[in-house]
């Protein structure tokens, strides 16, 4: 079976090559080609391709001469434009490979939207991989079959958890005390991350003298803004903006907390988890799924400042807890979330769309004149 990839996770890459049997070609953007492992796998081709928009009608064309020239029997599209551009590039094919979307949002499509059409709502995408459960019941409410949406959590690599009494390369520039109590989060913050729910709790828990709050992340949200600039917060908050290191604060931190509204499910979550960060989330979407209450973190009710703010007095008193829930934590996300695991969900996908596939694609006398020609790189 050939594999081609569109914008897919670095991480999974090398664990789907280890498939049996499986070619994987890569199309991905140059910069981000730069993360990718190395060397390259010689089972791995990787080619450049650049997408701008849902209708990029160069990319469109390029892809249209790549699916020629790699004849793949499956095309799995991690980003929505190329996704589209993907739905587009295989329009008028006698016989093309089996498309897969990518879904990492919960909510559901509306199909007055008309970019849903060139996308999740496509009858040309086979099968969708879904982020979480919940963004699974976020497609069928939009309409789509149940049997073509399938669970595959995101992956994140294995990191070293922490050791007692290190705090990571960071934790000079925040001057905080050695022994504090750090409560971070990671997000872009808008209202529906529910920053200000965490700012919320911590005007509450004020007379903990030894907790900081670390936020990372670029802030959009005024009520988050007027939170910080309370005087209560003044000497133990430090909003850091965005950082292009954003994870490496985890290492400085004792908990994360994602407050969110809604969510599929957190990257920041999964990465905090991996580094035995104790994690505390919402109810919102798949991060329930993953973080089991009591066993791997603490989990409160969407929207609820006194839930969260219990949480975390419980936590800041009992740091040995707070070390049992990071060490399940850490456990708990490599065995949903690794990119072995999230390979073997994916490869389940791809033998089922294969059980139809086709014969190889037909090649029009206009791109065979174009691969002749070399003139589209």
């Amino acid at each position: 079976m050939k594999l081609m990839l569109l914008n897919a996770p670095s991480a999974l890459l090398k664990p789907l090559a280890n498939q049996r049997g499986l070619k994987v070609v890569a199309l991905d953007d140059p910069g981000r080609m730069k993360l990718y492992p190395e060397p390259i796998d010689s089972r791995i081709k990787a080619i450049e391709h650049r997408t701008t928009s849902k209708l990029d009608w160069w990319a469109i064309l390029n892809l249209r001469l790549d699916i020629a020239r790699e004849q793949p029997d499956v095309i799995h599209a991690f980003w929505n434009q190329s996704l589209a551009n993907a739905v587009v590039a295989l329009t008028g094919l006698a016989k093309p490979p089996k498309l897969i979307s990518y879904r990492g949002i919960q909510t559901i499509p509306s199909r007055w939207d008309p970019s849903n059409h060139l996308t999740f709502l496509n009858s040309r995408v086979a099968l969708h991989a879904c982020e979480s459960d919940a963004v699974r019941e976020g497609l069928i409410g939009g309409g789509i079959d149940p049997a073509k949406c399938h669970t595959i959590y995101n992956c994140v690599q294995p990191q070293a958890i922490r050791q007692l009494g290190r705090r990571g390369p960071f934790w000079r520039s925040l001057n905080i005390p050695q022994r504090a109590f750090v409560v971070c989060t990671i997000a872009t913050i808008r209202p529906v991350k529910g920053i200000d729910l965490l700012l919320e709790a911590a005007l509450r828990c004020s007379d903990l003298t030894n907790v900081y709050w670390l936020v990372i992340g670029p802030n959009h949200d005024p009520r988050v803004k007027q939170l910080a600039a309370d005087p209560r917060l003044k000497d133990r908050l430090r909003m850091i903006g965005y950082h292009r290191r954003a994870a490496d604060f985890l290492k400085c931190a004792d908990v994360f907390v994602m407050p969110s509204r809604q969510e599929a499910l957190c990257r920041a979550l999964l990465e905090a988890m991996s580094q035995g960060c104790c994690p505390v989330v919402s109810t919102a979407g798949g991060m329930k799924e993953l973080v089991r209450d009591g066993q791997d973190g603490l989990v409160f009710p969407i929207d609820d400042v006194a839930a969260l703010e219990a949480s975390l007095r419980r936590l800041q008193s009992d740091r040995d807890l707070v070390r049992q829930l990071g060490s399940s934590a850490a456990e708990r996300v490599m065995q949903m979330c690794s990119p072995e695991k999230m390979a073997e969900r994916a490869m389940h996908l791809y033998r089922l769309a294969t059980e139809t596939a086709g014969a190889p694609i037909p090649v029009s006398r206009e791109t065979a004149t174009l691969l002749a020609s070399s003139k589209v790189a």
